[in-house]
């Protein structure tokens, strides 16, 4: 590993959160009959990176490439042996976050998404539980904490 992400790792005190990704599936569309409801499709794992500063700024552009490099180097691996779900990566190089848990300290987010490959209205299953574990294995084999 890069002794340059380590470097980041630590400046940006990166850490990770797992939450359910969730789709809306209407059926009856249409129809007077329409009904909805809500579909856990899988896991967003957010790599959140945090500023020291107390305002609002965007992270260096070559630091946030860097690190979208990195994590999708882990989503490219685990949808190597994660082949019956769909691991993706996102990245938000324009939006700053203002965390309220830490301060409204203003940071920056990238995104795995580990979602069900299939039939949308199926919800996620042992595949995407285990993509899920191998991501955060890999997360916290370097040193990105789970909050």
């Amino acid at each position: 590993m890069s002794a340059n992400l380590q470097q980041l790792i630590k400046k940006y005190h990166a850490f990770y959160e797992v939450l359910p990704y969730n789709l809306v599936i209407e059926e009856g569309h249409g129809s007077s009959a329409v009904t909805k409801r809500i579909v856990q499709s899988g896991f967003d794992v957010d790599v959140h990176g945090l500023s020291n500063k107390n305002v609002l700024e965007l992270p260096p552009p070559d630091e946030y490439a860097f690190s979208c490099t990195e994590l999708r180097k882990i989503a490219d691996s685990v949808s190597h042996h994660a082949t019956e779900c769909s691991i993706e990566m996102i990245a938000f190089p324009s939006t700053v976050f203002a965390d309220a848990r830490e301060e409204f300290r203003s940071g920056a987010v990238i995104r795995i998404r580990i979602s069900h490959r299939g039939d949308i209205d199926q919800p996620a299953g042992l595949p995407e539980q285990h993509a899920l574990e191998e991501v955060e294995k890999l997360l916290q084999g370097m040193g990105i904490a789970r909050r």
